[in-house]
């Protein structure tokens, strides 16, 4: 797949992508939906692109007026993949690569200051580790350390997105404001905040404390 992007500064730029299948990019058509609702509150954002494979949401967001970018990812090759891409194309950017275990994280890089606290999270995990959502398993867990006052903002916002049968429980700290069903998949539109009475229709676009071990890691 080739893989571009579609707006803004770097409209058009190519990125690099790995010769392995473990990435599963956006495709333009729904990054365009996407940022068709998200684009006017992009302005001066500090996003995290977290499970970032090559970088594709977090480069759009920096392409489009986003202030600064930490990209999370864990996977070897696919990093290599994404430092490529981000010394390519958004060089001059506020921006932090990290290489990172994303179920311990603390999702606070060293010499990461100035992209806290984060107000754009792209939570992008692999499909079949979408059960892992649930509160009391690893990526449950994750969404509660990112809901902490010192890692996003008071109203942040989260897009997480998952396949189009599986259903997300609020919970975590974050509370379903939107639903988007598109293709074979689910967008979840989440705000800070306790769970809401009742989850929103669907519509279609146009933990714990942190223990001592996950307290900002090495960059």
């Amino acid at each position: 797949m080739t893989l571009r992007i579609i707006g803004g500064e770097y409209r058009r730029r190519l990125l690099r992508t790995p010769p392995t299948r473990a990435t599963r990019p956006y495709t333009d058509r729904v990054r365009q939906k996407v940022f068709d609702r998200i684009d006017d509150l992009l302005e001066g954002l500090r996003v995290a692109d977290i499970f970032s494979g090559v970088g594709t949401m977090g480069i759009e967001s920096l392409s489009r007026g986003a202030k600064s970018c930490v990209f999370i990812e864990g996977d070897v090759k696919v990093y290599e993949a994404l430092v490529d891409n981000v010394q390519a194309i958004v060089k001059d950017q506020v921006t932090v690569c990290w290489k990172t275990n994303i179920h311990r994280t603390s999702f606070r890089p060293h010499g990461g200051e100035e992209c806290l606290p984060y107000d754009l999270i792209y939570f992008d995990p692999p499909y079949d580790q979408c059960p892992l959502l649930a509160p009391q398993e690893a990526l449950g867990k994750a969404l509660k350390r990112l809901s902490k006052p010192n890692v996003t903002s008071e109203d942040a916002i989260l897009i997480l997105r998952t396949p189009g049968k599986f259903e997300f429980t609020e919970s975590c700290g974050w509370r379903i404001d939107e639903h988007w069903p598109i293709s074979t998949m689910n967008l979840w539109i989440l705000k800070k905040g306790p769970p809401s009475a009742k989850a929103p229709e669907a519509e279609s676009p146009g933990a714990d404390e942190t223990p001592p071990e996950l307290e900002p890691d090495a960059e």
